[in-house]
């Protein structure tokens, strides 16, 4: 007579190595691919709108930086979405109605440069608005555009970042 377990073990056995190589085939076959998009929400996106010459997230009509010759560049710090980190500098800048004011981003994160005090200020955007700058791309209007006085801006994305410029 045979034992009981002769016969089960290696059927066992086969069940096992059977069910392990189904398995790697059909999850290996599921791994996503760079250029295959198994997704029923996928949408390409649409071609990227001309925008400010330095800032390829579309925006607002492009700058001719070389009608300028009196330029006023304000940095956004690295780190400065940190909430008690330095954010601009300068923070409080001035510029001639004749000058080009342009915004950089320094750091490793998404800013804006947006007009106003706060999301809550009625007013907010409408004197210039970078929208999203990312990593090193940069936002320029005339001084002329924004209007003599001191104007507050912020960041949409950090309201807690704040600065001036005042145009003269």
């Amino acid at each position: 007579m045979v034992r009981p377990g002769t016969i089960a073990f290696p059927v066992i056995l086969a069940l096992g190595v059977v069910t392990g190589y189904l398995t790697y085939t059909y999850f290996a076959a599921a791994l996503p691919t760079e250029s295959r998009i198994d997704s029923p929400y996928y949408k390409p996106l649409p071609p990227s709108s001309a925008g400010n010459q330095s800032n390829s997230s579309g925006g607002p009509p492009a700058v001719d930086e070389s009608k300028y010759t009196n330029k006023v560049t304000i940095k956004i710090l690295p780190g400065a979405s940190v909430q008690g980190s330095a954010d601009y500098d300068p923070d409080a800048a001035k510029a001639n109605s004749d000058a080009l004011v342009t915004w950089e981003n320094t750091d490793t994160t998404l800013h804006t440069a947006t007009s106003g005090t706060g999301p809550s200020d009625p007013d907010s955007g409408k004197l210039f608005d970078s929208k999203y700058l990312k990593p090193n791309d940069k936002y320029s209007t005339p001084a002329s555009a924004i209007g003599k006085g001191e104007h507050k801006y912020y960041c949409q994305i950090h309201p807690y970042m704040m600065g001036t410029i005042t145009v003269e």
